[in-house]
């Protein structure tokens, strides 16, 4: 079922499958600013990806010496939220864990997603309670996918990306067997602003780690309209889109997580894994992001 926020300045609906994010629209112009989940490209829009981000090694880990797998970026893009409040400018959602999460990761949890609408922007809020009496290792992060045809002639290379400061800035690659390589790869020479290009998705995906970036803004050089993300406080940032060396897919990802894909050498216990969030019995974990729309 999908919901609806909505003020003069933006149109934004939500699927309870999930909690995605499946729409914001400039109601003056109609112009949609998310990726329409094209299924020839990528059938998703922007799944919240818990309790892990990115593929473990043969998508199994370790918790308390035993084997469970877990598909990558986790279930509960695939759960199904209930909706227990709503008002003028807010929706809030909660899933939690049942007999059938815990198959494959046995902790109780509780995950509220709320999304407020304020004027031209989407705030995306993220609460995770811990209702085991030990402590609960996971990942959380979001995968929102922007359209990079605001306008019909637009081609992907007429976007420009801007990061928050001029630096030096370093990525983690992927291996053939999608698991992060833990040496830095300089990117490109010290800039704030670049042109996308396909070119750089052949080896997947952007991963900027050690919380080098605050917010990212992706806005197109002729006609000016985009978008602005700040993720301030995040860990991680990655950009992403499908198949790169490939298709011509019209959308960009921009993914704040708290979490990451495996290491090549990482621990096979999820509660060791490299990035994990350790969550004490009891105890709650809330974070945010915002989308500003232009």
């Amino acid at each position: 079922m999908r919901m609806q926020l909505s003020n003069p300045h933006l149109t934004i609906a939500i699927d309870s499958l999930g909690a995605e994010l499946k729409s914001v629209k400039n109601p003056s112009n109609n112009m949609e600013y998310m990726w329409r989940a094209d299924p020839e490209f990528w059938n998703r829009t922007s799944p919240v990806l818990f309790p892990i981000v990115g593929r473990l090694t043969n998508n199994t880990t370790l918790i308390n010496n035993q084997a469970y797998e877990l598909p990558q970026h986790g279930f509960v893009r695939d759960m199904a939220f209930s909706c227990i409040e709503q008002t003028a400018t807010t929706l809030r959602f909660l899933a939690h864990s049942s007999a059938e999460t815990k198959v494959s990761y046995p902790f109780d949890f509780e995950l509220y997603i709320t999304y407020i609408l304020q004027d031209n922007t989407v705030v995306v809020q993220w609460q995770v309670n811990n209702t085991n009496e030990v402590t609960m290792p996971f990942s959380i992060g979001a995968h929102p996918a922007f359209s990079t045809q605001l306008q019909a002639d637009d081609q992907f290379e007429d976007y420009d990306i801007r990061f928050d400061q001029h630096q030096q800035y370093h990525l983690w690659q992927l291996n053939e067997a999608m698991q992060l390589v833990n040496k830095k790869v300089l990117f490109q020479q010290p800039l704030q602003q670049f042109p996308l290009s396909y070119h750089y998705f052949e080896i997947d995906a952007l991963v900027f780690p050690h919380q080098q970036i605050n917010t990212i803004r992706l806005s197109n050089r002729h006609h000016g309209h985009g978008v602005n993300v700040d993720f301030t406080g995040f860990p991680e940032v990655a950009l992403w889109t499908a198949d790169g060396q490939h298709k011509r897919s019209p959308f960009l990802c921009i993914e704040p997580w708290f979490g990451y894909a495996d290491l090549a050498d990482s621990q096979p216990e999820l509660i060791n894994k490299a990035g994990i969030q350790l969550l004490a019995a009891g105890e709650s974990f809330r974070a945010e992001y915002r989308m500003t729309f232009f």
